[in-house]
């Protein structure tokens, strides 16, 4: 069974990752994970952003990690 940290494409959501917003509208921006609770990330940012894990995937509108911690 899969986590609820846990996205479809199978990558543990963890704190220090950075991910790219591939919505259009929002130019590429790019957040770091500070924290993951209940399947949700907490992001940087002004303003901060919390995302559903279950959003975090490759799709117009979705996420995609560009950098992984050790």
């Amino acid at each position: 069974m899969q986590s609820i940290n846990t996205t479809k494409e199978g990558i543990e959501v963890r704190p220090g990752q950075v991910w790219q917003d591939l919505d259009k509208r929002m130019s590429g921006r790019k957040k770091i994970v500070l924290e993951v609770i209940d399947g949700k990330a907490c992001m940087d940012g002004s303003p901060s952003t919390k995302v559903s894990i279950s959003r975090m995937h490759k799709s117009s509108t979705g996420w995609v990690l560009i950098k992984n911690v050790a």
